[in-house]
């Protein structure tokens, strides 16, 4: 094998890659990047065995092969070394760089040890923005389980139907929701699926600096995404998501609308006196036009912040972990609306002029 490439493309397509690689795995050939020049292509491979990532590279193939190269040594060199054209050949098993800077042999593995990247039989295709997947899926993300005993919630829902994408993520503790239109399939036609929360990580990381369309190929098990730039395969999760719709929302007994800069910075500083369950409490007075949010440590201190604002309904006292708040507030913008259901229900939280995102908080018992 033989290229010649911009060594700014080999090294953006490198970092691509090498986070999809396997780390401390049983399989040091998962900690490689498989390297190939074959069918006028520059091919760049990372695979963990629930994820595999494929990236392309603009160069000139002077003689085709393959070589599986250890990932964390060759992002090094890619990131430090010099030079603007990098020459890229295997021999004896090897492959060697050179670039204005000078010459570099990295030790390489047989290609064929690497797995196989599963070529799927697509059952349904449709596109979706780049920009737009990135921003639905960073909306709801955090709401989703890290843990792994219910497979089912340490993923991301996504549903599709003829003019609407609905995307949604919980960890049983907070919800979130993010809905978005567009032309996804013909009237009448719907697809759902349960992405894995490590894959949805690794999908908003590639699509960071995409700005066209992406394609997305629905198979048995597993699920496609394809841009320009790279193909990305993932397994999906088998089960199904919970029915959540039962516990939104929809009337409430006391509500009120504050900027998100306002509550931001009323819960970062009670956050410097929460406890140990990061439990704030808000206390809610209509009469007075009155929130108050209110956090208590033993070994620091208590603290006290209010501010007035139009309030509709009910007095109540409710605590919550302030984290939980924080996070949803990240992803709305503009002024806030915060309902509350009950005095022990879940607390509701959009923009106030865009109802296509909500995030729910689960109240705390302290």
């Amino acid at each position: 094998m033989k290229f010649i490439a911009l060594k700014e493309n080999l090294k953006d397509g490198i970092l691509l890659v090498e986070k999809n690689a396997g780390r401390k795995t049983t399989l040091p050939i998962l900690s490689t990047i498989l390297c190939s020049a074959e069918k006028g292509k520059i091919t760049l491979t990372a695979t963990n065995l629930e994820t595999a990532v494929e990236v392309w590279v603009g160069g000139k193939i002077e003689r085709e092969g393959r070589i599986a190269i250890p990932a964390r040594v060759l992002s090094s060199y890619i990131s430090l070394v010099g030079g603007d054209q990098v020459t890229c050949s295997v021999k004896n098993g090897n492959i060697e760089f050179i670039s204005d800077a000078g010459r570099t042999v990295i030790h390489g593995q047989a290609a064929d040890d690497f797995p196989l990247v599963p070529q799927q039989t697509e059952l349904e295709r449709f596109t979706i923005s780049g920009p737009v997947l990135q921003t639905c899926l960073r909306n709801v993300a955090s709401a989703s389980s890290v843990s792994d005993i219910k497979p089912e919630i340490s993923s991301v829902f996504a549903s599709f139907t003829h003019q609407k994408a609905t995307f949604a993520a919980t960890d049983s503790f907070r919800l979130a929701e993010q809905q978005v239109n567009g032309m996804f399939g013909e009237k009448g036609w719907s697809q759902s699926f349960l992405l894995p929360i490590r894959s949805v990580n690794e999908l908003m990381r590639l699509l960071e600096r995409e700005d066209g369309d992406v394609v997305v190929s629905l198979g048995t098990g597993q699920v496609v995404f394809q841009t320009k730039r790279f193909r990305m395969v993932s397994r999906l999760v088998e089960g199904s998501f919970p029915d959540y719709q039962r516990i939104v929302p929809v009337n409430f007994t006391t509500e009120f609308t504050l900027s998100k800069d306002t509550l931001i910075e009323m819960l970062r500083v009670a956050g410097v006196f929460v406890g140990k369950l990061s439990d704030i409490t808000f206390h809610i007075n209509p009469q007075e036009k009155k929130v108050e949010v209110r956090a208590q440590n033993t070994d620091v201190g208590e603290n006290q912040l209010y501010v007035n604002t139009p309030i509709t309904g009910k007095e109540i006292s409710i605590s919550f972990n302030y984290r939980y708040i924080l996070d949803g507030l990240q992803n709305i913008s503009g002024d806030v609306f915060f309902g509350f259901a009950s005095p022990e229900g879940p607390l509701l939280m959009r923009s106030k002029d865009d109802l296509s995102y909500f995030y729910i908080v689960m109240p705390m018992k302290v």
